[in-house]
Order: C-alpha cells, then structure tokens, then sequence
C-alpha cells in the first residue's frame, strides 16, 4: 500500500484557502540548491502537492530526470514529509533512496537531478548546503591543494 487515505491530506495547490493564516515566520519551503531551480522557492503550504514533470502537477520541475508524477509532498499540521511515487530515478533524502520520509530542517532532498533543501520556515534567506556533497568536494580540494603546496615545498627545500 502506498498510503492511507485519511493520512494524506489534500488541499489547495496554488493558493490560501479564504482565511487560512500564514503561520510566524512563514509556511515550511523546499529552496532550489540544483540548476536550473537554484534558488527557486517551493512553498509548502498545508495538504498534499503533487511533484513531477508533467503540467497537471501542483509543483512542476521542468527537469529530464523528473518523471511525470514523482512524488507528493504533504504538509500535516506542520509536519512534512515526502512521498515517491513509484518513479524512475528515486526521491532522496540526505542522499538516502526513500519511499517516504520525515523531512527536517536542513535536510536535501532530490527528485531524480533536482535538489532542493528543506526549511522549517521560509525566512527569505538564500539555501545553504550545510554539510552536503558540495561541502565534502571543497574539503577534497581543500587536501589536495594542501598535498601540492607540501610537494613543492619539499622539491625546493631538495633542491636548496
């Protein structure tokens, strides 16, 4: 079974329902971290959204490696959680293939090629990767300069 149907709330995909209060500090957001959705702002109001490359999808992400209807993306009384649906390149959290997750603040998640990181609260600030593979990749680079400049100082301190 792939979900309860009173365990997944629907609601309105593109807008607030007449009175419906924004909560402080903003609804919950998914921020683009991959191009060409760097940056981009997913809002993640209360009910269930669709995610996928096709137009019917209340989130659509013009993206090859997305499939057509990816995942849902549900937002119960403030706690959200993602849903693959069957798709071909996998939903992941922090680099984690999931059928379903829990998703807290800070954690990356990705439909196929297109990452995005979560925010408890959307406070306007640009997405940070905090710790991800674009972190790990400078810390290598960081080495591999520091094995380099040791080499070449050893070469000249030979060669004095």
């Amino acid at each position: 079974m792939l979900f309860q149907g009173p365990a997944v709330p629907d609601g309105e995909a593109t807008q607030d329902t007449a009175g419906e209060e924004t909560p402080p500090g903003g609804h919950p957001v998914l921020v683009g971290l991959s191009e060409p959705f760097g940056q981009q702002r997913l809002t993640l109001k209360p009910g269930k959204r669709s995610v996928g490359r096709q137009a019917d999808n209340d989130i659509v992400l013009q993206e090859g490696s997305v499939s057509s209807q990816h995942a849902w993306l549900v937002n119960d009384g403030g706690e959200c959680r993602v849903v693959n649906l069957l798709s071909t390149n996998g939903t992941w959290v922090n680099d984690e293939k999931v059928h379903e997750a829990v998703l807290k603040d800070g954690d990356h998640v990705r439909f196929g090629r297109a990452e995005f990181i979560f925010r408890r609260r959307d406070d306007g600030s640009e997405a940070r990767s905090g710790g991800g593979r674009r972190s790990r990749w400078r810390w290598l680079g960081i080495a591999v300069a520091v094995l380099v400049l040791a080499a070449v100082a050893r070469i000249l301190l030979e060669m004095a």
